[in-house]
C-alpha cells in the first residue's frame, strides 16, 4: 500500500512538475526573438535597446536557417537577402509553425509573413523609426502580443513618431524641425561661433536615434572644436529643402545611394548655385580589422551605394571615418577611426581654407610625367609642356604668386630640362651635375624621418626602412658637409612649385611597368617629393597634371583605403585635384577613388576623317562596275581586274585572301574587299594633340561635331527603312552601300545645321519620315518606367489608405502639385492628373500591385513583364535618336568651342573650394555627354551591368561571333572563348563583353525592381538552341579593382552552366571543368581541391599587379628564346584568380594553363576611338600575350576578334 501510494506521489509530483514546466514554457518562460540577415550593427542596435531580461535577440544567419524552429518569433531584413529556393522553403514551413515577419522587403518573393495584418502593421510600425524606446516597445509587443506570455510580460508603449526631418546633435533628446530653434540651442549651449564655416551633415547610411550614436557625436565634436558650425540633420526626402535653410559652406554626407534618389538632379542643380564641396566619407560595414586585412576594400552592392552613386552628384573624399568594433559582450558597433577623423577633419577644414585664403597667399604642388633624361612632359592626348606652361600663366592672371615663371615657353622648358627632370637610378654623372646645378630641394635624414614617423603607422615605418635602407644613402641621397640628405626635384616659382613625379619602384627600368602598378614599397624618392609638399613646402593644394600617374597603382587596397595605403599617405589632408582626359575613363577612375582627387577632366584630340578615300577610288570603283554587271562574263573579268588591283595593293595579305591572279575572287571576297576598304576610307582619326585652353580650329570643330553626329543619325536612319522593310541585313553589311545611302545623306543634314539651317520639329520629322505626331508616340513610349521598387511600394499603399473618405496625405500632395515622398516623377505626373480631375486613387492604385502574399516561384521561371514589342522599341528607339542627334549638333559645336575655357574655369573655382559638376566620361564620339570638359568624371554602377541595352548587344555580338566561326570551321561550334575584360569598354559600354561571356555560357542576368543584375539564371537549352560554349577571362587590374562583383557573379554562372542538366546539345562548360580537373590532378593537385577548381575561369595580374609583365620581355630579345617564354611569363603573372571573394588573388601553378585548353576564340575589346590596336601597348601585351599563351597550350592559333564599340 505504501508502495503504491510513493508511486502515486511521485507520478503526481512529475505531473505537477511537466504542467509547471508547460505552464512556464507557455506563459513565462524568455521569448527568443531570431534575426536574420539583418546588419550586425542593427542587431547590435535592437539587442542594446532591449532592457528586459525575458526577452532575448538573437542572430540566426543564413547557412542555420534549420535553427529558426527553436525560435518564438522569426523577423527577417528583406532588403539585399540572398537566399535559394531551399532556404526560402524553409523559412516558408518555418512560418507556418512560427510567427515570421520579413521587414524592408525588396522583391515579392521574399514578401514571408505569418502574422495578422493588424500584428504586421503593429511591428512595422515600430521598426519603421527605429529608435530605442520603439525597439523596446517592439520587443515587448512580440512578448505579449505574438509570443502570447501571461507574466512578466510589459505592456508596451505606443509606436513612438519617427523623427525625420529634423536637425539633431550630441544630446540624444535635440530633434528641431527648423533652423533657428537649432541655432537657438547652440548658443544656448555656446556651442555656436560667430562668423565661422557653416558645415552641414546630412546622417545618410547612419539613423541618430537608433541608440547607437557614439560614432557621429564624435564627428561633430571633432568639427566644432576646429572651429565650425556643425548642422546635423537626419532626412530623406527634403535634404536640399534643410541644406537650402543651412547655406552651408560645405556637405558631408554619408552615403547609401545619391544625396536624392528621387530627384537627383536638383541636388547637382543645387551645388552648383552654391558652388560648395559634398564630401561622402566611408562607413565600412566591417570589423576595422577585417577591412585592414582586406584587399578589396569593399565591393558589391555597397559599393555601389557607398562610393558609385555619390560620384555621380560630384561627390569627393570617399575617405573612410567609420568601421565597426566587437565589444567584450560580443555586440557589433560603429566606431570613428581616431586618426582618421583627425585628418578628415583637417581635410574639411582644408577645403574651406581653399575658399578663405587669398589666391597670392595660396601654395600649390604641380606634378607632371615626364621620361628620364631630356625627354619631355607627357599626358594621354596632350601637349603637356605647352599646357602645363598655358596653366601657370593663367595662374598668374588669376593672382598666384608665380614669381620666377619665364617669358616663354621655350626658356620654361630648358628650365624643366636644368632643374625638373627625372633621374635614372644609374645615371650618377647626371645626378652629380643635378645636385651642383638643379637646385633640388635637400632634405636631411632627421627632417625627413620625421616627416614619414608622423606621416605613416610605426609598422609600415619600420617596412619603408628596411625596404629604403637610409634616405640619405639610396636613390636620389646625397650628403653635403658631412651630413645625408635627400634630393627632390621640383622648382619654385613664388607660392607655386612644379614637380617631376619620381620614379614609384627601384625594381625594374620599365616605365609602363612603373607606372601601372609594382608591388613594392615606393623608394623614399617618390615618398619623400610627396612629403616635401605637404610638410615642406605646405601646399594648400595639390594637381597631377594629365594623364596619368603612378600614384594611383601604388599599393594596396583597391578602393575604401586605410592609413596603410600609399595613396591615402601621400595625399595626406591636402586637397587633391587631377587634369585628366575624358578619353580613359576607367583609369580615372582608379584616381579618383585611390587618391581622392577631384578630376578634372579635358578634351581628346579632335577628330576628322581619315582621308584615305583616294587611295582605294580605283578599287572600289571598281567594285560598284561588279555589282552593277549584269553578266557572269563581265563579272568575272571585272573580279580579276579587282583581284590585280587589291594584291597590287597588298589588301590580299590583310585579308588573309589568295594572291593568284588568273582566279577571280569571289563575290562574297570581293565584300570583304569593299568593306575594308570603306571601312578605312570613312574611319575617324586624331591630329595633333590638344592644348590646354587653345580651342580646336573651326574646321577641327566641324570634324569633331560630324564624327560625333553622323554616324549615330546614319543608322538610325537604316533602322528605320530595315523596320519598315525597306532594305535588308544583307545591303546594309555592304559598307558602300551604307556610306552612300545613309551615311553621306547623314553628313549632309548635319553640315546643313551647321551652316545656319534652323532645327524645328517639321525639320526632324521630314528627316525621320515621320510625322511629329510619331515622334510624341516615340517619346511617350520610351520614357523611363521602371518598377517601383516593392518595399517603396508597400510604404506607397499605406499612406494611400483613405480614412472616413477624407483626401490621403498623398493625395493633398498631389493635388498640391508636390511630388509625394519615394515616389517616381513620372509616376507622380500621372497620378497629379487624376487627382486634378477629382478622382480618387482608390486604397491600391494601378502602380502599386496586387494584393501582397508569399510568392514561391520555379526555379529558372522568368518572371512576368509588360515588354513593349521588340520591333516597335526598336522604331521609337531609332526616332528618338535622329531627334536626339539633330537637336544636339549645334550644342555639341558650342560645347566644343567652350570646353577649353571652361576646363580652366573649373580648375579655377575647384582651387577656390567650388564645386566641379559631374560628368561621364569617354571620348567625345562614343560619349558626346562628355563634353563639354571641365568636369568630374564619374564611372557605372557595376551592379546594374551589364545593362539592357547592353546585354542586347552582347548578345549579338555572340552570335556573330558563333555564326562567323562557324562559316570558317565546317559548322562547328568553338568549345571555349577567351575575353578580355578592360575598365574604360565595361564603363562605356556598360558591361557588353560580361553579357557576351554569359551568353556564350548561356546564362542570362536577374535584375531586381531598382534594375540592378543581382543574380543569373540558366536559358533553358531547348531556347538557347546550341552548345553551351566554355568561356575564360582575363581581367585588367582596373576592371578587377571597379567591378568585383561582376567577376564573382560569372563564376556563378560558370558553376550553374557546368551542372545544367537535360541538355539537348554538348555542354561544352561542363567539359571544360572535367578537363580543368583531369589536368590539375595530373599537375599534383590533390583531386578535392582539383573538383573546386575546376569552375575557375577568371584570371589576373598577381598580388594586385596591373599589367602582364610580358611588354618589356617582348621588346627585349635577350629575354626569351622563344614563344614559350613568353606564354610561361604571362601565365604566371595573370595567374591570379580573381572570381570569388574566399579566393581572391589566389594563384596556383597550372591554373591558368589549364582553364586555356581547348580555347578556339580570344576576343578584345576596343571602345577608344583615339587609339588602335597597334598604338596602344595595352593591346600588345593583354591580347598578344593571352594569344602567345593559348598557342603555347592547344598547339594552334585561336581565331582572334576585336569587338568593335566605338560606335554608338
Amino acid at each position: 500500500m505504501k508502495n503504491k501510494k510513493r508511486i502515486l506521489s511521485i507520478i503526481l509530483g512529475l505531473l505537477a512538475v511537466s504542467l509547471g514546466y508547460f505552464a512556464w514554457s507557455k506563459w513565462a518562460s524568455a521569448t527568443r526573438i531570431a534575426l536574420v540577415n539583418f546588419p550586425n550593427y542593427q542587431v547590435s542596435n535592437m539587442a542594446l535597446s532591449n532592457e528586459d531580461s525575458f526577452i532575448k535577440f538573437e542572430e540566426v544567419p543564413l547557412d542555420q536557417l534549420d535553427k529558426l524552429k527553436n525560435y518564438d518569433f522569426v523577423l527577417a531584413w528583406g532588403m539585399g537577402i540572398k537566399i535559394d529556393e531551399n532556404q526560402r522553403n524553409t523559412i516558408i514551413k518555418t512560418a507556418e509553425k512560427i510567427p515570421t515577419h520579413f521587414v524592408s522587403v525588396t522583391s515579392p518573393e521574399n514578401d514571408i509573413s505569418s502574422l495578422s495584418e493588424s500584428q504586421s502593421e503593429k511591428v512595422d510600425s515600430y521598426l519603421s523609426s527605429g529608435n530605442k524606446k520603439n525597439f523596446q516597445s517592439f520587443a515587448r509587443y512580440v512578448r505579449k502580443y505574438i509570443d502570447v506570455k501571461k507574466f512578466f510580460a510589459e505592456e508596451p508603449e505606443k509606436a513612438a513618431e519617427k523623427k525625420e526631418n529634423v536637425f539633431f546633435h550630441i544630446d540624444e533628446e535635440v530633434a528641431f524641425s527648423d533652423i533657428k530653434t537649432y541655432e537657438d540651442y547652440l548658443k544656448k549651449n555656446n556651442l555656436y561661433q560667430e562668423g565661422k564655416p557653416k558645415i552641414a551633415i546630412v546622417s545618410g547610411i547612419h539613423d541618430p536615434f537608433s541608440g547607437n550614436k557614439a560614432h557621429i557625436d564624435s564627428i561633430i565634436i571633432s568639427l566644432q572644436k576646429s572651429g565650425l558650425n556643425v548642422y546635423p540633420f537626419a532626412s530623406f526626402g527634403k535634404r536640399v529643402e534643410f541644406l537650402e535653410q543651412i547655406n552651408p559652406d560645405a556637405v558631408i554626407y554619408f552615403p547609401h545611394g545619391r544625396l536624392q534618389m528621387t530627384n537627383p538632379e536638383q541636388t547637382v542643380d543645387w551645388l552648383k548655385e552654391k558652388n560648395i564641396p559634398i564630401f561622402t566619407p566611408i562607413s565600412v560595414i566591417q570589423l576595422e580589422e577585417d577591412w585592414l586585412k582586406d584587399p578589396m576594400g569593399m565591393f558589391g552592392g555597397f559599393m555601389g551605394q557607398t562610393i558609385v552613386m555619390p560620384e555621380l552628384d560630384g561627390a569627393v573624399y570617399p575617405y573612410v571615418l567609420i568601421a565597426q568594433e566587437k565589444r567584450n559582450d560580443g555586440m557589433v558597433v560603429f566606431k570613428t577611426i581616431p586618426d582618421r577623423l583627425k585628418k578628415f577633419t583637417q581635410i574639411v577644414n582644408n577645403f574651406i581654407n581653399l575658399k578663405k585664403k587669398n589666391n597670392q597667399d595660396k601654395k600649390v604642388a604641380i606634378y607632371y610625367f615626364k621620361g628620364q633624361g631630356q625627354n619631355s612632359l607627357v599626358a594621354q592626348g596632350l601637349e603637356t609642356n605647352s599646357s602645363l606652361y598655358n596653366f601657370l600663366k593663367r595662374m598668374k592672371s588669376e593672382g598666384y604668386n608665380v614669381d620666377g615663371l619665364p617669358e616663354n615657353e621655350a626658356d620654361f622648358q630648358k628650365l624643366i630640362n636644368a632643374q625638373g627632370n627625372v633621374y635614372n637610378r644609374n645615371a650618377m654623372g647626371s645626378f652629380d651635375n643635378f645636385i651642383q646645378n638643379g637646385k633640388p630641394a635637400l632634405i636631411n635624414d632627421t627632417e625627413y624621418t620625421d616627416w614619414l614617423k608622423n606621416s605613416v603607422q610605426t609598422q609600415m615605418y619600420e617596412e619603408v626602412m628596411k625596404h629604403n635602407g637610409a634616405a640619405s644613402e639610396g636613390f636620389m641621397g646625397t650628403k653635403k658637409d658631412g651630413k645625408g640628405y635627400l634630393a627632390i626635384s621640383r622648382i619654385v616659382f613664388g607660392n607655386v612649385a612644379i614637380l617631376p613625379q619620381p620614379p614609384a619602384a627601384l625594381s625594374t627600368d620599365d616605365e609602363f611597368k612603373v607606372n601601372h602598378g609594382v608591388k613594392e614599397i615606393p623608394p623614399h624618392a617618390y615618398i619623400g617629393a610627396y612629403l616635401w609638399a605637404q610638410k615642406g613646402f605646405k601646399a594648400d593644394a595639390m594637381i597631377h597634371f594629365g594623364t596619368h600617374g603612378s600614384l594611383e597603382f601604388t599599393p594596396n587596397k583597391q578602393v575604401a583605403l586605410s592609413s596603410d595605403d600609399w595613396g591615402d599617405v601621400l595625399v595626406g589632408t591636402v586637397p587633391h585635384f587631377y587634369y585628366y582626359t575624358i578619353g580613359n575613363i576607367g583609369e580615372s577612375i582608379i584616381a579618383k577613388r585611390r587618391t581622392y582627387a577631384t578630376l578634372i577632366s579635358y578634351l581628346t584630340p579632335a577628330f576628322t576623317e581619315s582621308e584615305a578615300r583616294t587611295i582605294f577610288n580605283e578599287l572600289l570603283d571598281k567594285i560598284n562596275y561588279y555589282y552593277k554587271a549584269q553578266d557572269e562574263a563581265h563579272k568575272k573579268d571585272i573580279s580579276l581586274q579587282i583581284k590585280k588591283i587589291a594584291v597590287k595593293m597588298g589588301l590580299h595579305r590583310d585579308l588573309r585572301l589568295d594572291s593568284i591572279t588568273s582566279k577571280p575572287y569571289s563575290e562574297e571576297e570581293i565584300d570583304k574587299l569593299e568593306n575594308f576598304a570603306e571601312e578605312i576610307a570613312t574611319e575617324k582619326i586624331n591630329g595633333e594633340f590638344y592644348t590646354m585652353g587653345v580651342p580646336y580650329t573651326s574646321d577641327k570643330i566641324s570634324s569633331t561635331v560630324l564624327a560625333m553626329s553622323t554616324d549615330p543619325l546614319a543608322y538610325s536612319l537604316a533602322a528605320l527603312d530595315k523596320i519598315s522593310g525597306k532594305v535588308t541585313d544583307q545591303q546594309l553589311k555592304r559598307k558602300a552601300f551604307f556610306t552612300e545611302n545613309y551615311l553621306n545623306p547623314a553628313k549632309n543634314i548635319v553640315l546643313q545645321i551647321l551652316n545656319g539651317k534652323a532645327v524645328s520639329p517639321d525639320f526632324i520629322a521630314a528627316t525621320a519620315k515621320n510625322p511629329v505626331s510619331e515622334i510624341e508616340k516615340a517619346r511617350e513610349l520610351l520614357t523611363p518606367q521602371r518598377e517601383m521598387p516593392y518595399f517603396v511600394k508597400k510604404a506607397m499603399e499605406k499612406k494611400m489608405k483613405s480614412k472616413n473618405g477624407e483626401l490621403t496625405e498623398v493625395e493633398k500632395q498631389l493635388k498640391a502639385g508636390k511630388i509625394p515622398e519615394g515616389m517616381p516623377e513620372f509616376v507622380a505626373k500621372k497620378l497629379m492628373e487624376k487627382v486634378k480631375r477629382g478622382e480618387r486613387l482608390g486604397e491600391r492604385p494601378s502602380f502599386v500591385g496586387g494584393k501582397l502574399k508569399v510568392s514561391t516561384p520555379k526555379a529558372g521561371q522568368k518572371p512576368e513583364t509588360n515588354q513593349i514589342p521588340k520591333e516597335q522599341k526598336e522604331r521609337a528607339m531609332a526616332i528618338l535618336d535622329i531627334e536626339q542627334t539633330i537637336n544636339n549638333v549645334v550644342f555639341y559645336k558650342e560645347s566644343l568651342i567652350k570646353s577649353p575655357e571652361m576646363e580652366l574655369k573649373s580648375f579655377f573655382n575647384a582651387l577656390n573650394g567650388g564645386y566641379v559638376a559631374p560628368s561621364s566620361g569617354g571620348d567625345a564620339v562614343a560619349n558626346p555627354r562628355a563634353v563639354p570638359t571641365g568636369r568630374n568624371l564619374y564611372a557605372v554602377n557595376a551592379e546594374m551591368t551589364p545593362s539592357e541595352m547592353a546585354w542586347e548587344r552582347g548578345v549579338k555580338l555572340a552570335q556573330n561571333t558563333i555564326e562567323e566561326y562557324r562559316k570558317n570551321h565546317k559548322g562547328e561550334y568553338p568549345k571555349k572563348i577567351a575575353y578580355t575584360f578592360w575598365s574604360s569598354e565595361f564603363i562605356e559600354t556598360e558591361g557588353v563583353s560580361i553579357a557576351q561571356a554569359l551568353y556564350m555560357l548561356g546564362v542570362e542576368p536577374v535584375r531586381d525592381s531598382f534594375g540592378r543584375v543581382v543574380d543569373v539564371r540558366l536559358i533553358p537549352s531547348k531556347e538557347l538552341g546550341r552548345p553551351r560554349i566554355d568561356i575564360v577571362i582575363q581581367t585588367s587590374g582596373q576592371f578587377r579593382d571597379l567591378a568585383a562583383s561582376r567577376l564573382f557573379l560569372l563564376t556563378k554562372a560558370v558553376e550553374l552552366a557546368a551542372n545544367a542538366k537535360d541538355e539537348n546539345f554538348e555542354n561544352q562548360v561542363s567539359a571544360g571543368n572535367i578537363a580543368i580537373e583531369k589536368e590539375l590532378v595530373n599537375a599534383g593537385v590533390s583531386p578535392k581541391q582539383a573538383r573546386e577548381m575546376s569552375n575557375y575561369r577568371i584570371f589576373g595580374g598577381q598580388q594586385g599587379r596591373y599589367d602582364t609583365g610580358t611588354k618589356e620581355m617582348m621588346l627585349a630579345g635577350d629575354k626569351w628564346d622563344s614563344q614559350k617564354d613568353i606564354a610561361e611569363t604571362y601565365m604566371h603573372n595573370m595567374g591570379a584568380f580573381y572570381g570569388n571573394e574566399k579566393e581572391w588573388g589566389k594563384y596556383e601553378k597550372g591554373m591558368l594553363k589549364a582553364a586555356l585548353k581547348n580555347t578556339d576564340i580570344l576576343i578584345h575589346a576596343r571602345q577608344n576611338n583615339t587609339w588602335g590596336a597597334l598604338s596602344l601597348d595595352h593591346v600588345f601585351e593583354f591580347m598578344g600575350g593571352m594569344n602567345t599563351a593559348i598557342k603555347e597550350v592547344t598547339g594552334k592559333d585561336p581565331d582572334a576578334y576585336f569587338a568593335d564599340y566605338r560606335n554608338r
